[in-house]
């Protein structure tokens, strides 16, 4: 899987878990945009030493991935987790937050999966964020879906 800190700046996965190796936590998140032709995903990893962000991307385009919002956010979900595993497995004591790209307002439809996903996450063993807070997804991912 290919990375990048900027467009054309490509980096390895070793690269960057030993540039975050010098911080408290590190954020992962990931987010969708579906197309007739395709559902785009982007998923990022984020270090935060404010008043800044650093954070890398990856993404790629899925065919026959349904519309339904239930199913995209879960897939969402499981790629952060399989990401923030990864970086577990070389920092098992690092503080690792998974934003998900969930609203926890009920009267937006991405809210009926806010219990489970934030079950999913914190049995995982991570953090849980979710919207408004969860800005690696629904900031830095969400651009590179576009």
């Amino acid at each position: 899987m290919k990375w990048w800190l900027e467009e054309g700046d490509e980096w390895d996965f070793d690269k960057i878990l030993d540039y975050v190796a010098d911080y408290d936590e590190v954020h992962v998140g990931c987010d969708s945009k579906y197309y007739s032709q395709g559902t785009k995903f982007a998923i990022a990893i984020g270090v935060y030493q404010n008043p800044c962000v650093t954070y890398w991307y990856t993404k790629s385009k899925e065919k026959n991935i349904t519309r339904e919002i239930r199913y995209r956010l879960w897939i969402e979900v499981e790629k952060a987790i399989q990401v923030a595993l990864k970086i577990s497995q070389r920092y098992p004591r690092k503080r690792i937050v998974v934003h998900c790209d969930i609203n926890s307002d009920d009267r937006f439809p991405s809210s009926c999966l806010n219990q489970s996903a934030k079950g999913y996450v914190t049995g995982c063993g991570f953090e849980y964020r979710n919207k408004p807070n969860a800005w690696c997804a629904s900031g830095c991912a969400d651009y590179h879906t576009r």
